[in-house]
C-alpha cells in the first residue's frame, strides 16, 4: 500500500495562479495511478468558495483515495481571521465530495479512515488543528484542544486497534515552539497523548520539507513543504506493517526516484 504526502496547495480562484497546483496532481495521477494520497492542509489560500471548487476539481479524480486536513488558510480570511462559514465550506465541498468519512467542523473530532490491502491495515487519523479566534496575532497558531486530544487518546489506547498501522496528519507543525505566529500552543500534550502510539506523523504548514526517524517515538515524522512547483514529493510504503519511505519525482516529465 502507498501513499503520498504533499500539503500547501493554496488554490486560487484565478486559474491562472493553479497552473503549480493543477499539474502537481496531474503529475501524480497519471504517474502514480494506484497511489493514495494525503494532503495536510492549506489546499485553498483563503477558503473562498472558488478556490475550493478549483481544488475539488483537482482532487476530484482521486475521489475515494484521498484524504485531507483543514489548514488555516482553509479556514480563515486571508489565513488569518477564523471563519466559521469557511468551515463548514471546507466540509460541504471538500469533506463529504471526497468522501472523507468523516467532518471536521461538526463535533471536533478526530476523522478517522481505516484502509486495507492484503495483510495491512491502516488506520488515517485526520486532526483538525485550526485555533478558533478573531485575532489577527494568532490565527496562524494551531491548538487541537481538549476534547479532540481526549477522542485520539482513547482511538489510540483502545486494543482492538492494536495491530493496525496507525498514520497521524495535520496541517500545523508541531515542533515549532513559543512562536507568536506559527506555534501548536498544545504540541506537549500531543507528544504526551501519542508517544509510542502512531507509527507515521504527516503534516505542513511551514513550507519546509523535513524528516525525521524514531523521534518521540514515532518511526516517521515527515514535514511536507509547499508542493505547487516542487520537483518531489514523499512516497510512504506499508507491506506487511514494514514502513518504508522515500522522495519521488513529481516532475511533468519522466524522472526516477531517489534515495528518501
Amino acid at each position: 500500500m502507498k501513499f503520498i504526502h504533499v500539503s500547501d496547495l493554496h488554490f486560487h480562484g484565478d486559474q491562472k495562479k493553479n497552473q503549480g497546483a493543477n499539474t502537481v496532481l496531474k503529475t501524480i495521477k497519471e504517474k502514480y495511478p494506484n497511489h493514495r494520497l494525503i494532503v495536510t492542509g492549506d489546499i485553498t489560500d483563503d477558503g473562498h468558495s472558488l478556490q475550493f471548487q478549483n481544488a475539488f476539481k483537482a482532487l476530484k479524480p482521486f475521489e475515494g483515495n484521498v484524504f485531507i486536513t483543514p489548514g488555516n488558510h482553509d479556514f480563515g480570511a486571508k489565513g488569518n481571521f477564523y471563519s466559521q462559514e469557511r468551515a463548514l465550506r471546507f466540509d460541504e465541498m471538500l469533506s463529504i465530495r471526497l468522501q472523507q468519512g468523516g467532518t471536521f467542523k461538526g463535533d471536533n473530532t478526530p476523522v478517522v479512515n481505516l484502509v486495507e490491502e492484503g495483510d495491512d491495515h491502516i488506520m488515517l487519523i485526520a486532526l483538525d488543528t485550526n485555533l478558533e479566534t478573531d485575532s489577527f496575532f494568532d490565527f496562524a497558531c494551531g491548538e487541537i484542544g481538549n476534547e479532540q486530544l481526549s477522542v485520539l487518546d482513547r482511538i489510540l489506547s483502545d486494543p482492538s486497534n492494536a495491530e493496525m498501522v496507525k498514520l497521524l496528519f495535520f496541517h500545523h507543525h508541531p515542533f515549532i515552539h513559543n512562536h507568536p505566529f506559527m506555534e501548536l500552543k498544545d504540541a506537549r500534550d500531543l507528544t504526551r497523548t501519542i508517544y509510542g502510539k502512531v507509527d507515521i506523523l504527516l503534516f505542513g504548514h511551514k513550507h519546509v520539507s523535513e524528516r525525521w526517524e524514531k523521534i518521540n517515538g514515532i518511526q516517521f515524522v515527515l514535514a511536507s513543504d509547499n508542493s505547487p512547483g516542487k520537483n518531489w514529493a514523499r512516497e510512504i510504503s506499508i507491506e506487511k506493517k514494514e514502513i518504508k519511505v522515500e522522495d519521488i519525482s513529481i516532475k511533468p516529465n519522466r524522472g526516477r526516484k531517489k534515495g528518501g
